[in-house]
């Protein structure tokens, strides 16, 4: 059987849906199933094109991989995410998909420190693959379910009023600020710059009524909530207090909101996904009832062996 392996192309993303049609495929990479869903995925500025891939054997789709490049971080770092059909496993294809993704990342990012992947349990396989090239676990995130049902009423914090994104460069200064304070001392933790924000408020299912914005009496953006949308699920894709704004109910104010708009858009189940050693997250989460529904371990090694 004939075998290649080139870059993917917009003429591609055909031969991708196809292979995302797997559902072995599609249960790792959910966020990419579904109308205009991959187009929007690529356009995330942090996706690089050039770790882009599609197997093909004797011409049919059989694998495809893309990752992410994390170049501001303070030690540079990868997600790499390739992809096999079930039909064409087992023979090297994941192999081949991942070489040319590290090739890449030696080329074109040489400062960079670490190389990760990750899915959804169960994954056998994955684990077996993630080991037999050297990379181990070093954490675990867990997606989180609600079950379906009336989510109480926000209770803003004396002094914060909110409003949903609206496009301009005021709302993404704001956006960019309040995710840095939130995440700067989280694990992976990528600082987001203003033209970063720019092209996710311009990627094409960004939906701006989808984004909340926290501000205190001084006017300060001090905390945001962000929805996604899912093939089978919704997700509060995205949310953060700056530290001046912690413990007064902000988080769960936030929380709520989203809970609650997504259930208002039919996006069923509710969920997120949470650092297994963010104690404090995973304490107000469980608060409002949600519950561990998946474990995504996070593999990780060295871009080429010392």
């Amino acid at each position: 059987m004939a075998t290649t392996l080139t870059p993917w192309t917009d003429a591609d993303h055909d031969a991708v849906r196809t292979l995302l049609d797997d559902p072995a495929v599609a249960a790792q990479n959910d966020m990419l199933v579904g109308p205009g869903r991959l187009e929007h995925w690529l356009a995330d500025p942090f996706c690089e094109p050039a770790l882009r891939f599609l197997a093909r054997v004797d011409g049919e789709p059989a694998g495809f991989a893309y990752g992410f490049m994390l170049r501001s971080s303070a030690e540079p770092w990868v997600m790499l995410r390739p992809n096999v059909g079930s039909r064409f496993r087992r023979r090297g294809l994941g192999t081949r998909l991942l070489e040319a993704q590290l090739d890449t990342v030696a080329a074109r990012m040489p400062d960079c420190v670490e190389a990760c992947m990750s899915g959804y349990e169960p994954c056998d396989d994955a684990h077996a693959f993630a080991q037999h090239h050297g990379f181990r676990v070093v954490r675990r995130f867990w997606l989180m379910e609600r079950p379906d049902g009336p989510v109480a009423a926000p209770a803003w914090p004396d002094g914060v009023t909110t409003r949903t994104f609206v496009a301009g460069e005021p709302a993404v200064r704001d956006w960019c600020d309040a995710y840095n304070a939130s995440f700067a001392f989280h694990y992976h933790f990528v600082p987001a710059s203003y033209e970063e924000g720019r092209a996710l408020a311009a990627m094409p299912a960004f939906d701006p009524a989808s984004l909340a914005l926290a501000y205190d009496a001084a006017g300060r953006c001090v905390g945001f909530c962000r929805d996604e949308v899912h093939a089978g699920r919704g997700e509060v894709a995205s949310l953060g207090v700056a530290p001046e704004a912690q413990g007064r109910g902000l988080g769960r104010a936030l929380l709520r909101w989203g809970v609650a708009r997504l259930q208002e858009r039919g996006a069923r189940p509710v969920t997120l996904l949470v650092d297994g050693e963010n104690e404090n997250a995973l304490g107000l989460y469980r608060s409002e009832g949600f519950a561990i529904v998946k474990t995504r371990p996070v593999w990780s090694r060295a871009p080429r062996p010392a």
